[in-house]
Order: C-alpha cells, then sequence, then structure tokens
C-alpha cells in the first residue's frame, strides 16, 4: 500500500473541516500538498496535467469556484492509477459536485459560498474503494 493514501486522506479531512467552517483555505497549504504529492508520484505527472486541463474547465464554466478546487483536483488526479480511473474520476466528480451543489442549495437557501472541498474527499475515498488511488 503506498504510504501516501492515507496522509492524502487526512490531508483532505483537514481541508474539508477548514472549507466547510470559514469557506476559505490558504493558499500555502494546498500548493505544499500539491507539491508533496507530486514529487511523490512523479510518474502521474500526465494525469496531474489532465486533472488541471478538466479543473480549468470546470473553474470556467462555474462549475468549481475558486483556485483551492483546481488545486485539489489536481492533488486528487495526481493520485490516479491510470487513464481509465481518470475518465471515471471526472465524471464522479461532476456527479458528485452536481448532487453536492443541489443538496447544499436545497438545505441552506441563503448560502453565498459552497464549501466544495468535501466533494475532493468523498470522491478520493470512492476511488480509494475501488482501487483507482495508487
Amino acid at each position: 500500500m503506498n504510504f501516501l493514501i492515507p496522509i492524502v486522506a487526512v490531508f483532505l479531512i483537514f481541508v474539508s473541516i477548514i472549507d466547510w467552517k470559514t469557506k476559505q483555505i490558504p493558499s500555502i497549504i494546498l500548493t505544499g500538498m500539491l507539491f508533496v504529492v507530486l514529487i511523490l508520484n512523479p510518474t502521474h505527472v500526465l494525469l496531474g496535467i489532465a486533472s488541471f486541463v478538466i479543473a480549468w474547465l470546470l473553474y470556467e464554466a462555474d462549475f468549481i469556484s475558486g483556485i483551492a478546487d483546481i488545486k485539489a483536483t489536481v492533488i486528487v488526479g495526481l493520485m490516479l492509477s491510470s487513464l481509465s480511473w481518470f475518465f471515471l474520476y471526472v465524471l464522479l466528480l461532476c456527479a458528485y459536485g452536481l448532487f453536492w451543489k443541489v443538496l447544499i442549495k436545497w438545505r441552506m437557501k441563503r448560502a453565498k459560498k459552497i464549501a466544495f472541498l468535501p466533494v475532493f474527499l468523498f470522491l478520493f475515498i470512492t476511488l480509494w474503494i475501488l482501487g483507482g488511488i495508487k
């Protein structure tokens, strides 16, 4: 088992809690973790680049709302084991993200900002259980 998997899971729990409480994440936290994951998974750089492109498209479409979401997308993308898992990741990101936005808007009618990082925690755990995280 890759020692980085539980570290990233705990990190995503940590930043999800911060995002839920404050609706903002200090940039250095996610950038630092992105750098650590990139250094420890250098063979997955192409999946990270593909994740960045998808994240940028979702950012321009206003599906995700911040640079922290882009960084979290790339962190999870760097942990994927293959291109087929990447396609499932994109599909699940859109499905979980849409479900999360509908749920939050329904429960908190006056919410202006949505904490979106918990979606990446759910995605990471789902892909870990299914075997797509390496």
